[in-house]
């Protein structure tokens, strides 16, 4: 898993506040919007479920695979910034 993925990733399972703050943020909202194109609406929806549930995997994935993209990879870079405080 790449390093960004993984510490968003970490970093959003231990701060559930900073999910909220991060889905009304600009980048949030893109974020989801890249994924909604990437796996559908459904997908997302049943992915961000599992996730409040503690199994980040298919949400990871759907992550993974929309940084694939030159902006997919900044948009993460710059939301791991913002949880991290940076």
């Amino acid at each position: 898993m790449d390093n960004n993925l993984k510490e968003l990733t970490q970093l959003l399972q231990a701060n559930k506040a900073a999910i909220t703050q991060l889905m009304r943020s600009p980048d949030g909202q893109r974020l989801m919007e890249l994924m909604q194109s990437q796996g559908g609406s459904q997908q997302l929806k049943k992915a961000a479920g599992a996730a409040a549930q503690g199994n980040t995997a298919d949400l990871s994935k759907m992550i993974q695979g929309m940084m694939q993209t030159k902006e997919g990879a900044q948009l993460v870079q710059r939301i791991t910034s913002k949880v991290q405080g940076k």
